[in-house]
């Protein structure tokens, strides 16, 4: 009996030290629907992009060709940095789920980094995750993060990408 008790507390402490030791994260590939919002960007196919982007505000401001929009989308005067176009124009891409944004079937959001900025600011592998929480670095300079919105037609990107309109409620969370 005293084996069995013996067994069971080794288990446990063996059990709760693996918790108490989660490490950083490790990034994934863009899914599906991201790699095609991201794709559309990249290349320039303002058609595509606002068959990725979801029903609303942003992609009527988007079809409109709002200059404020198209700047942080693809710059200007020929300057891409911290705008999207200049963030996912460095592969391979790095993404995870974004931590501090409360993910439902109806949103979610992701950080993205491109893997040069991220193996830059990320902590060494074996950090305690409670010592380093994503996300790491500056945003707009080392990642930026992006919102889908589950729609009648799938997942789409709701905020192109940080985008904020002029005049709406900052998102917390």
């Amino acid at each position: 009996m005293k084996r069995v008790l013996a067994l069971v507390a080794t288990t446990s402490v063996i059990g709760l030290s693996a918790c108490a030791t989660e490490t950083v994260p490790m990034c994934r590939a863009p899914q599906a629907h991201e790699m095609a919002a991201f794709s559309a960007i990249i290349s320039h196919n303002e058609t595509a992009v606002a068959d990725t982007l979801a029903p609303g505000a942003l992609r009527n401001a988007f079809i409109s060709r709002d200059p404020m929009l198209r700047s942080h989308v693809w710059g200007s005067d020929g300057n891409t940095r911290g705008t999207v176009i200049g963030m996912l124009s460095q592969p391979p891409l790095c993404v995870f789920d974004d931590p501090g944004f409360p993910a439902s079937e109806a949103s979610r959001q992701i950080l993205v980094y491109p893997q040069r900025a991220y193996d830059r600011v990320a902590p060494a592998p074996e950090t305690p995750l409670l010592d380093a929480p994503l996300p790491y670095g500056t945003y707009r300079g080392d990642y930026m993060t992006c919102r889908f919105e589950q729609t009648a037609t799938g997942w789409k990107l709701a905020d192109l990408c940080g985008y904020r309109m002029p005049g709406a409620p900052a998102v917390t969370g």
